[in-house]
């Protein structure tokens, strides 16, 4: 019974991953791209408001804003998102959020 034990032991050791997934792993510009271009309306949309309200509350401690966004229909500001990729290609390779930043910066800038 303990060689049956051991055995098993041995086995899942073997076959168990060396390094443990992460928990979250971080969305890419192009995983962005694909959904603001019509992939993934809602996903975009939903990103990007996550973006704006993170924002704001880094505005809360008296930071300079990064950008200033205007009233502007959800579907305009993906639309921008997925052209901001088109015309930066190289923005592909960078985490989304700081893709979107820099594409609402771009958008709305303070003035």
């Amino acid at each position: 019974m303990k060689r049956i034990f051991l055995c098993l032991a041995v086995l899942f050791l073997a076959t168990a991953p060396l390094s443990t997934p992460r928990a979250y792993e971080a969305t890419t510009g192009v995983a962005l791209h694909e959904a603001c271009g019509g992939g993934a309306p809602h996903v975009c949309l939903s990103y990007l408001a996550g973006i704006v309200d993170m924002h704001e509350v880094g505005l809360a401690g008296g930071d300079r804003p990064l950008f200033c966004p205007r009233l502007e229909e959800p579907e305009k500001v993906g639309r921008g998102v997925w052209l901001y990729y088109e015309q930066n290609p190289d923005a592909l390779a960078q985490p989304a959020a700081l893709g979107a930043i820099q594409a609402l910066a771009l958008m709305f800038p303070c003035e």
